[in-house]
């Protein structure tokens, strides 16, 4: 009877155990890269695809992560989701470019191409729960990053010293001006010493009269000597000068007629008084002459 019931419990474990090894996982990842061999600069495609079991892991809240350094992904990764039943596929796609120094093949280890193994992508997914999470790490394959440079363009260049060209760089017609360049540079640079020197001229004047005080010119008078005698002094004395003042009134002097000899020597008294003379003074002497003052002369202008 024992021996009965043993087997039957045998049976049904080995039954039972290829039904739950068969059972798929919740979270299948895979990764993909193009191309696996590529030049330096050129962009290469990344991309991670996750089958979740929509029974076990809502496909709404997969995230995943990769580093992908030295190479910089180009905007952000490109995400779609296909499949609605059972099972659904997410997929994301970066593409990555390096254009930094290095992602440049030098020695060692080689100067023609350079191997990149990188870090394996981390995948997380929350449960239909809320509560469990699954994760996945899957492996990127390796790129190869070869060099613009080839071996046979390497070798030419250290035999010649020197790169070979597939393409002219100079213009296929050549330079051609109206007017020769050299003959511009000095017309220009005369031009420009031209120009300096008229400045310099120009300043220089300037310079010159603001030095130069503009001496005031004493108007012009009608009459006679004895009236424009008078109108020079009172010129003089609007104006603060003290030498002419003197020479006008001893003018005055001379210039008074004779029958009055008392007021010329006056006046030549007044003329060179250790003091100043008066315009008051002035005027008492030709009123007694009868030579009136007129406003303008008094205030000299």
């Amino acid at each position: 009877m024992k021996r009965a019931f043993l087997a039957a419990v045998l049976v049904v474990l080995v039954t039972a155990a290829p039904a739950a090894a068969r059972r798929p996982k919740a979270l299948r990842a895979t990764t993909f890269m193009a191309p696996p061999v590529a030049l330096f600069g050129d962009d290469v495609i990344a991309r991670v695809s996750v089958i979740a079991d929509s029974t076990r892991v809502d496909p709404t809240r997969l995230r995943v992560t990769a580093n992908f350094a030295p190479f910089e992904p180009v905007g952000s990764p490109r995400e779609v989701q296909t499949g609605n039943g059972h099972y659904v596929q997410t997929t994301w796609t970066w593409k990555l470019r390096c254009l930094t120094a290095v992602c440049v093949p030098v020695a060692p280890p080689s100067d023609v191409f350079h191997d990149f193994q990188f870090p394996p992508a981390q995948v997380r997914g929350l449960g239909v729960d809320g509560k469990s999470v699954f994760r996945a790490h899957p492996f990127f394959p390796r790129i190869k990053l070869l060099s613009e440079v080839s071996p046979r363009e390497q070798a030419f260049i250290k035999a010649h010293k020197h790169i070979l060209w597939l393409y002219p760089l100079g213009p296929a017609a050549g330079d051609s001006y109206r007017v020769s360049p050299g003959l511009v540079f000095w017309l220009a640079l005369v031009l420009a010493a031209l120009c300096g020197a008229a400045a310099l001229f120009l300043a220089g004047r300037w310079a010159v009269r603001r030095r130069t005080p503009v001496a005031p010119t004493a108007p012009a008078v009608t009459g006679t000597q004895l009236e424009r005698a008078l109108a020079l002094f009172f010129w003089a004395d609007a104006h603060g000068d003290e030498t002419l003042q003197r020479k006008a009134l001893e003018r005055v002097a001379d210039e008074l007629p004779l029958d009055v000899l008392d007021l010329s020597e006056t006046a030549r008294e007044l003329a060179w008084s250790p003091e100043m003379p008066e315009g008051e003074e002035v005027e008492a002497i030709s009123e007694r002459a009868g030579v009136p003052v007129h406003p303008e002369e008094r205030n000299g202008a």
